[in-house]
């Protein structure tokens, strides 16, 4: 059976890369209807610390099969 660890690299990877598409989306919905997009950035910015730590965790702390 074929190793999973790329897998779990490549799950981490799609779920910031979704955050990324969503917070460019945010950012340009913020700025059109003169909102603060600046705002935005301690939002997204948790919300990327927490996948990053949960993807550092699950490739390299939960046992391997």
């Amino acid at each position: 059976m074929p190793n999973d660890e790329p897998a779990r690299g490549t799950l981490v990877v799609a779920a910031l890369l979704v955050l990324a598409i969503v917070f460019a989306g945010s950012w340009i919905s913020a700025y059109v209807t003169d909102g603060n997009p600046w705002a935005l950035l301690p939002w997204f910015g948790i919300a990327a610390t927490v996948i990053i730590v949960l993807g550092l965790f699950i490739i390299f702390l939960l046992p391997r099969r």
